[in-house]
């Protein structure tokens, strides 16, 4: 069985310490699936991953993607208050890419599971549901406390192991407007997993909506109505590293990273079948990157 791992970011340090969550991301990405792809998207200097690569334990199986600002203006058709890390555009640019059997839509500040536990998950299913898992929270005071005080990156998977025993289950159960059957939980897109076909017959992430807000509840219902499971999981523990109110938190428009946000009745209430073309992911670019 091989699992891949799509995990996106911009190098602007959204919500503070974005290098260190960043860095306990995807070394432990790296750790637990066979393929990771890294999506740079419109970073304003350079890919976050050069600023951290030091700290990462590689195994050469992260492919990494930089989209420039110049690109990604373009790829979302110069429209200035599209998202300044275009969530959709970018996660389907490694989904559309990712060989596994399995596909993991994940974020940049997630300490992910354990293989076996991941494993676990895919065996107990029926291979034709789309899986979220809720996120439970680790704080910097735990983080420092636990490694003295400091930031021991190498020794990152001794801080897993802890507090997946000292941690407890997140059931927070969320609809984002009246007649919202598929959301399920709060922050449903943290870690979303579903088989490559189920992937590939939603055609991934709603391209239209380039906005923040609603496209990982929109992606859950389009399972729905392509004929898929959709299912919540709470275990096996996985860590959402908290960065406060601060940064990007509902979709940034708080606090003014973007101005726009998804239409709630075009993302969720009227949504139905994908609207994607076939060439959904910019299958038809071809795109470099480069393999760590």
């Amino acid at each position: 069985m091989k699992i891949s791992a799509i995990i996106i970011s911009r190098n602007d340090n959204y919500g503070g310490h974005l290098n260190e969550r960043a860095t306990y991301a995807i070394n432990s990405a790296i750790n637990t699936y066979d393929e990771v792809f890294y999506i740079d998207w419109n970073s304003p200097t350079h890919s976050l991953l050069y600023d951290i690569q030091d700290n990462l334990q590689l195994k050469g199986n992260l492919k990494h993607f930089v989209i420039p600002p110049d690109a990604a203006t373009q790829l979302t058709n110069y429209d200035p208050q599209a998202q300044k890390c275009c969530e959709v555009l970018a996660r389907n640019i490694g989904i559309r890419r990712a060989t596994g059997d399995y596909i993991v839509s994940t974020n940049i500040d997630i300490i992910h599971p354990k293989r076996e536990d991941i494993e676990k998950v895919i065996n107990e299913s029926d291979g034709n549901t789309f899986i979220t898992l809720s996120r439970r929270e680790v704080t910097w005071e735990i983080i420092k406390k636990f490694h003295g005080d400091e930031m021991k990156f190498q020794e990152w998977d001794k801080l897993r192991d802890y507090i997946y025993v000292n941690s407890e289950e997140r059931k927070h159960e969320e609809k984002t407007v009246q007649g919202d059957d598929y959301s399920l939980i709060n922050c449903c897109g943290d870690f979303q997993l579903a088989p490559r076909h189920v992937w590939e017959g939603i055609r991934g992430f709603e391209e239209e909506l380039i906005y923040p807000l609603f496209a990982d509840t929109n992606v859950q219902k389009k399972s729905v109505k392509h004929g898929f499971g959709l299912k919540a999981i709470y275990n096996p523990p996985m860590f959402h590293i908290n960065h406060g109110s601060k940064g990007w938190g509902g979709g940034g428009i708080a606090d003014g990273v973007n101005k726009k946000g998804n239409d709630i009745n075009q993302a969720v209430t009227f949504a139905n079948q994908t609207k994607n073309l076939e060439t959904w992911g910019f299958s038809d670019i071809e795109i470099e990157y480069e393999i760590f």
